[in-house]
């Protein structure tokens, strides 16, 4: 089976342009406008955290555009404590850049690194978080808009917009066995939402299902899909 993958970069991440405004029903609709760009009638959506959500959105108030829905470790209910972790790491990356003199990208990530060792004990997720420190006009910078992504964090992440009715169709969460993203008990009221949902639970996973078991994590797309 031949399928076209398109990943996208969310507003003020990535490649994406930076923009002031920030939230779901936003990042939802640039989803659909690229999608129109390209010609893409509908699509399977596959969303991680934050791109979860903004999934889900699409979802509940785009049904045509979506054959089938993956939400990767997140809830509609709720956002747990532990993701304000997202902001310390943010603010650590701000002043890590801040704190070092200039020096080439290959030396900076080193030194850099050290730094958020002390925030971020996760080397793996260091590693993550350091593809995102580029050379622009001769300074080194985030691509990610750091700045604005902690300015509208509360209003524009924690918070899941209301939307009215139910997606019909075939729903996959892949959750983390270590994470509290997804709690067993929250399933029925998820599935208020999307009647037709199932819950793998990849073992051994915490948040970053798709980093920390990439295998496991494919093997389960690749049964739904």
């Amino acid at each position: 089976m031949f399928l076209m993958v398109y990943a996208l970069d969310a507003r003020n991440h990535g490649d994406s342009p930076h923009e002031e405004d920030f939230d779901y029903p936003l990042m939802a609709e640039d989803v659909k406008y690229f999608m129109s760009l390209q010609s893409i009638p509908e699509a399977v959506i596959i969303g991680h955290s934050m791109g979860g959500r903004t999934a889900m959105y699409l979802a509940l108030t785009n049904e045509n555009l979506i054959n089938k829905l993956v939400v990767v470790d997140v809830s509609p209910l709720r956002i747990p404590r532990e993701s304000n972790d997202s902001l310390d790491f943010m603010a650590a990356m701000i002043d890590a850049l801040k704190s070092i003199p200039k020096m080439s990208i290959v030396q900076a990530r080193k030194e850099i690194d050290l730094i958020l060792s002390k925030t971020i004990p996760d080397e793996g997720v260091r590693q993550f978080l350091l593809t995102n420190l580029v050379e622009k006009n001769k300074n080194l910078c985030w691509k990610a808009n750091l700045e604005i992504l902690i300015k509208n964090f509360n209003s524009g992440v924690m918070k899941f917009p209301s939307a009215s009715g139910s997606f019909m169709k075939e729903t996959l969460f892949i959750c983390g066995e270590k994470s509290s993203y997804v709690k067993p008990d929250e399933h029925p009221q998820i599935k208020t939402l999307f009647p037709k949902a199932e819950f793998v639970t990849i073992p051994g996973a915490g948040h970053w299902v798709h980093s920390e078991k990439p295998s496991e994590f494919l093997e389960t797309l690749h049964n739904f899909l």
